[in-house]
């Protein structure tokens, strides 16, 4: 493989991490609406089945907000090694 094939490639991975990354504010977005709307609804509430479900929306908003920092740190490192090829 070429310098100019890499950087094709690091240019091309890049282009996807962005589309996904667009994709999972969306999903953050909706996801912090309806924890509002789920927190709203059980606050008050003691059951088992309500404290089920506010640690899998915590749990949720844990892991979008994990693989945002992922997909950051990807392209971090992608435009590192794209500059060190010059």
């Amino acid at each position: 493989m070429s310098i100019g094939e890499v950087k094709a490639t690091l240019e091309e991975a890049n282009r996807l991490l962005d589309q996904g990354k667009t994709t999972i504010e969306g999903v953050g977005a909706e996801l912090d609406e309806t924890t509002g709307l789920v927190l709203a609804t059980l606050h008050d509430s003691r059951r088992v089945e309500a404290e089920r479900a506010r640690k899998a929306i915590t749990e949720a908003v844990r892991e979008v907000k994990l693989t945002l920092r992922a997909i950051i740190a990807a392209q971090e490192s992608g435009h590192d090694f794209r500059k060190a090829l010059g």
